[in-house]
């Protein structure tokens, strides 16, 4: 092949016109040639070109650099000083090379991390895999986002004195200590001691808003990290969710993807505003009380058979339920009326209501619900729950309560 010397001073020769749109067009056709003679080049091609694309790049403005930067960061022949250069320019054009860029080391990364503000951390933090020693700095370093963002990422190695200090940073930090509790490589005794900090910012939360909650709720909320630790962010979400089901905004589809992300905060906010029942109610609905009364819930809404379902799979967390089982609940749930689960509906917020100075909730057993819904049914020929139907107690039993 014709040696890339020499294909380089005829490209060279283009750049003799001083404009910058002319001079941007000879770095495209420079790092074409690179990228079209890679099987062929020696080392020594690959600096040539390297220095070439180099200076023509940085007699240009910073968006011809950062157009290099994104077509380099996949190259594993990547000039290797131009690379690192790249990465040490503005966070424009060193994002795709810090995020994506295999030929930089993790002694390239230490010392970038080291010097480099907390934009160019976020975007280390990114990378596929980090290892212990960068991700030590980082953490040393990195400020709110950007601690959430490394802890969050999966390919993240942790020494344990890194894992300490993201433990002491998440004393304050709610979105990084939720991070912090979804990894699956903390020590047992950090773990619980997580956990214990979780219990507590959940407690406080609901003492702020009076509410009172069951303990062995708390325990599935912590079990299962389904508990979004941002407290400011929680309260500001459930204005919203509020607003939204005020003004006929909040569809089904919605609340189906909260229990789907394992949100309960936000899932038991937007059915309490939907059915007037408070966060406690709807709490002790989804969780422990008998399936019948997370049944009324979904069809006084109207909600699809697909939606009772998604929200019975969320009770019962890991536990998988039978075929029989998961058949009988949905065969009660079709024979259901709107109607009538609005009434009964209507008889628990009177439940609610007259108990309210009381801390036991109402009793939300089987025997209980079909007494309420018999009473209140208004028609004998109304579709209704089959009292003959044997009562699907394993739902509960294999869940949470």
């Amino acid at each position: 092949m014709q040696s890339a010397n020499s294909c380089l001073v005829e490209i060279e020769t283009l750049s003799n016109d001083t404009s910058s749109e002319k001079r941007r067009e000879v770095l495209r056709r420079v790092t074409d040639l690179f990228f079209l003679t890679g099987e062929q080049q020696t080392p020594n091609d690959v600096i040539t070109f390297g220095n070439v694309m180099e200076r023509i790049a940085y007699e240009l403005e910073i968006e011809a650099r950062a157009e290099l930067s994104d077509r380099l960061c996949e190259i594993d022949k990547a000039p290797r000083h131009l690379v690192c250069r790249l990465a040490r320019d503005e966070i424009a054009v060193a994002k795709p090379v810090l995020e994506r860029s295999r030929v930089l080391t993790d002694e390239d990364l230490v010392q970038i991390a080291k010097s480099k503000g907390q934009t160019h951390l976020h975007a280390i933090a990114k990378r596929p895999t980090l290892s212990a020693p960068v991700t030590d700095v980082i953490v040393n370093r990195g400020e709110g986002p950007v601690l959430v963002e490394v802890t969050s990422n999966k390919g993240a190695e942790f020494s344990n004195k890194g894992i300490n200090v993201l433990a002491q940073k998440a004393r304050k930090d709610g979105q990084l200590l939720n991070a912090l509790g979804k990894r699956a490589d903390l020590p047992p005794d950090l773990m619980e001691e997580i956990k214990a900090r979780v219990a507590n910012k959940i407690k406080a939360e609901m003492d702020q808003r009076e509410i009172e909650v069951d303990m062995s709720d708390l325990d599935v909320l912590i079990d299962e990290h389904a508990e979004n630790l941002d407290l400011e962010g929680v309260k500001k979400s459930n204005a919203e969710l509020q607003k939204r089901v005020e003004n006929k905004e909040l569809s089904e589809q919605e609340i189906v993807e909260f229990a789907t992300a394992r949100r309960l905060t936000e899932t038991v906010h937007a059915l309490s505003v939907l059915t007037g029942l408070d966060d406690r109610m709807i709490s002790h609905c989804l969780l422990k009380a008998d399936v019948a009364a997370l049944g009324i819930i979904c069809k006084a809404n109207d909600f699809q058979n697909t939606t009772f379902l998604t929200l019975i799979k969320i009770r019962n967390g890991d536990h998988v339920l039978s075929s029989s089982i998961m058949a009988r609940a949905m065969r009660e749930y079709d024979n259901l009326s709107v109607m009538n689960a609005k009434r009964t509906l209507r008889f628990l917020k009177v439940r609610c209501t007259v108990d309210s100075d009381d801390s036991a909730l109402p009793d939300l057993g089987r025997a209980n619900l079909w007494r309420a819904h018999d009473q209140l049914r208004p028609q004998p020929d109304a579709r209704q729950l089959p009292r003959s139907a044997p009562a699907p107690a394993l739902i509960c039993e294999q869940g949470h309560s």
